[in-house]
């Protein structure tokens, strides 16, 4: 048994609305965090995300929607929290890169770098996406435009104060190659360790020109780097209400445009304090909509908020994790949704416990010889198949062979025409519905990380005695 899991996000940046794409990382992260608490006891796990809210981008949006920076943040991160409600996602916190304990985190983390002399101020220039708050060597442009938003680079020529990521390649090289930090899918590992190889240049900490973020402790003239700023926030939210202390992370889940900080430059700020460095980061691909990446521009951007009003947050947790592999790249949209809540959620899993609890009130008074009978079968094999899926980030196939048990549960429904049987043969009918039962039972628990509202209702109405008919689990959407 492990002693504690860590498991964290990346933290969204507040200049626009939450989309579907960070609410797949956190429903991911929502989803390992459930599981492990089943597995080790929810005093054994913690679940950090947040919001990541300093920077010029902020600046500029909070300039552009009239509002004053401090209001501004504040109106967007609720929007980030009501979406994770809404989705019933629970971290433990969600932290705030403008939180006092943060800021207090990020300058005494950074005093810790300059004393031990991992620190230099010198001149940098190169070219700086916005967007991105990044600087792109030439050769990682896309047709001299930034790789992720398309847009020409600033070439800006500043003084700033630079962490000696040099000094430290090495190790991270080797950590990987042995994988004390593992880094999943493999073919980012391979990705990071060709960046090593290529050499990687010391990186600025600190922006003289940009006003909206935590003052350098030693040089009040510059502030930290948003970057720097947002990735500390994992030894922040380490630190628990009681004192205790998380790090190191288990697990980093973040998306593959970030794979470089979080690989290269998160483990040189970890190793220049003399902190260890996280277990495992885990690397998933883009949500697409239409084979497009979601841009405001291009005006495909899913709001959850949406979907989930309408077809339910489990039916949303659902798609996410069922549509796609993890570590790729994938498409959604609602035409999707709906297939997958009309066939598999309503038609399959909602049908099968309204038809089989219908039944067992109709013809056995939902009584049963014991309770414990709704615990006959072994599931033993299934449910060690279904954990491995789990623990190895494999959310899609974890789903599909717990729908199997569905898929099998329906198909001795129909193969034993089970109404009929209740007419000519009460006492097989009978053995069938605690089957029936059973593996109704093991899939709700199987469930409960993916869909809790719904593993919820099927576990508390199969527990009481006698078993009535239970409610449609996922009703018909109206206006479909």
């Amino acid at each position: 048994m492990t002693e504690k899991f860590f498991i964290t996000t990346a933290i969204d940046y507040i200049n626009a609305k939450p989309h579907i794409g960070h609410a797949y990382e956190k429903v991911a992260a929502d989803v390992l965090a459930r599981f492990y608490s089943a597995k080790y006891g929810r005093d054994r796990v913690r679940f950090l995300t947040g919001t990541d809210e300093h920077g010029s981008k902020i600046e500029k949006a909070a300039a552009a929607s009239g509002v004053a920076l401090k209001e501004f943040t504040d109106q967007t991160a609720a929007q980030f929290s009501f979406a994770w409600d809404q989705l019933n996602i629970q971290p433990d916190r969600l932290i705030r890169t403008t939180d006092a304990d943060h800021i207090k985190t990020v300058e005494d983390l950074l005093i810790k770098i300059k004393d031990n002399g991992y620190v230099y101020e010198g001149e940098y220039s190169g070219l700086y996406c916005v967007s991105c708050e990044t600087f792109y060597p030439e050769k990682d442009l896309i047709d001299g435009l930034c790789p992720i938003h398309k847009t020409k680079p600033e070439l800006v020529t500043e003084k700033n104060w630079f962490l000696k990521v040099s000094e430290f390649t090495g190790k991270i090289k080797e950590s990987i190659e042995k994988d004390e930090l593992k880094i999943w899918p493999v073919e980012r590992k391979n990705e990071i360790l060709s960046l090593l190889e290529q050499g990687f240049n010391d990186i600025a900490i600190s922006r003289p020109n940009v006003k909206w973020g935590i003052p350098l402790p030693w040089d009040k003239e510059q502030t930290v780097y948003v970057w720097v700023d947002a990735l500390i926030n994992y030894v922040t939210g380490a630190k628990d209400e009681n004192g205790k202390d998380w790090w190191p992370a288990n697990c980093h889940i973040i998306g593959k445009d970030i794979s470089k900080f979080h690989c290269i430059i998160w483990p040189a700020i970890l190793l220049a304090a003399g902190l260890p460095l996280p277990k495992e980061v885990v690397v998933h691909g883009y949500l697409t909509v239409g084979g497009e990446k979601m841009s405001k521009s291009i005006g495909n951007v899913i709001d959850p908020n949406d979907w989930v009003a309408k077809y339910g947050a489990d039916a949303v947790r659902y798609l996410l994790l069922r549509e796609v592999a993890f570590g790729d790249d994938g498409d959604v949209s609602e035409e999707k949704l709906k297939t997958r809540y009309e066939g598999e959620l309503a038609n399959g899993l909602g049908n099968l416990v309204s038809r089989v609890t219908t039944l067992a009130e109709k013809y056995l008074g939902g009584k049963y010889e014991s309770q414990k009978n709704i615990f006959y079968c072994d599931f033993s094999k299934e449910k060690k198949e279904i954990e491995a899926e789990i623990a190895n980030f494999r959310f899609h196939t974890a789903l599909s062979k717990i729908w199997e048990q569905v898929i099998i549960a329906n198909k001795i429904v129909d193969e034993k025409k089970l109404w009929d049987l209740a007419k000519s043969d009460l006492a097989e009918f009978s053995d069938v519905s605690h089957h029936l039962i059973a593996r109704i039972y093991f899939v709700a628990e199987q469930l409960e990380p993916f869909l809790p509202e719904s593993s919820l209702k099927i576990l508390d109405h199969l527990k009481k005695y006698p078993i009535i008919k239970a409610e449609p689990l996922f009703p018909r959407i109206l206006n479909s």
